[in-house]
């Protein structure tokens, strides 16, 4: 019946994929000498593009230190990366076309999304690779799968010498969890853990853990920027579930902080619904298995985003 399913056995071919399997230099990038597919370990079932990385193992053009213009880095997940879209459709791509369309043809934006990065990931590329690259604007897009990801993840203590990472410990039971869904609807039916595998007193603890930890990455952020005298600013969209209230978005409470601490922010939520986009046309912005965006998503994305550089007056300055 696939009860529990993950979301590789769901959404691709590479099965079942343990969120506590650590990754030397995770989020990083890719490696540039070989095609980069749509998922890593598998093809998903919905879509399928391939590309190649560029010297600095990201989505887009080969990256000069040298610069004409003004430079914008937008730092994410595999949503900025764009998986579900073909380069030239990805976010951070189409916010460059519409600078280019409002007549500024010396701004350039870099894709620094990489698929299965968190906010903690993104800070260490940008402080380890990105910052010789003089950016005037840097963007984090945020989701809830950020604050889902420290929980198995831990913060910047993950992170080992040589670019090895070090993730929290999964149960002893995972291996068979991995290979049974009844041992699933043990685990989670009789046993009430979650998808983290933590009982809910423990995920109430760790829910708050994450919001504090996720928000010093953000203010972690902001200091480096300011350091450097480069405007910071937030992007924060839902996942499909989110958008379709069917869960609690989980984003609220960084967003509260954002707003409290006047750090520039706009939601790509109020932007969907602004496009009129609701539970009859979902299907033509998110893949319905995969979740991630199709074009059209991005195509929204992608304006909200430029929104938040106009209201700021970022191009202009």
């Amino acid at each position: 019946m696939g009860s529990y399913q993950s979301y590789q056995e769901r959404a691709s071919n590479a099965g079942y994929v343990s969120s506590f399997e650590s990754r030397s230099k995770w989020g990083y990038g890719w490696d540039n000498t070989h095609p980069v597919y749509s998922k890593v370990g598998g093809f998903q079932r919905e879509f399928l593009y391939e590309w190649t990385a560029n010297n600095e193992g990201l989505k887009g053009d080969t990256l000069k230190v040298e610069k004409s213009g003004a430079r914008i880095m937008i730092f994410g997940d595999s949503f900025t990366e764009s998986m579900g879209a073909p380069t030239d459709s990805a976010y951070p791509q189409l916010v460059q076309h519409l600078i280019r369309s409002s007549g500024d043809s010396t701004t350039q934006v870099i894709n620094c999304g990489t698929a299965g990065g968190d906010v903690f990931t993104e800070y260490m590329l940008l402080k380890g690779k990105m910052l010789k690259y003089r950016p005037d604007v840097v963007i984090v897009t945020f989701n809830s799968t950020d604050l889902y990801e420290f929980t198995v993840r831990g913060g910047f203590e993950r992170f080992k010498p040589d670019n090895k990472v070090e993730y929290r410990t999964p149960p002893w039971f995972e291996p068979i969890y991995a290979r049974s869904y009844l041992v699933r609807v043990v685990v989670h039916d009789i046993l009430k853990y979650d998808s983290r595998f933590l009982r809910p007193t423990e995920a109430v603890a760790m829910d708050s853990l994450s919001i504090k930890n996720n928000i010093a990455v953000i203010d972690s952020f902001r200091a480096l920027c300011s350091t450097i005298n480069c405007q910071f600013g937030m992007v924060f969209h839902p996942m499909q579930n989110e958008f379709l209230e069917e869960t609690e978005y989980g984003n609220a409470p960084i967003i509260s902080y954002c707003r409290k601490q006047q750090i520039p922010y706009i939601d790509n939520f109020d932007c969907m619904k602004n496009a009129g986009i609701n539970s009859k046309n979902i299907h033509t912005y998110y893949w319905p298995i995969d979740g991630h965006y199709k074009v059209k998503g991005y195509e929204v994305m992608a304006q909200c985003a430029f929104e938040l550089l106009t209201q700021n007056k970022w191009l202009e300055q």
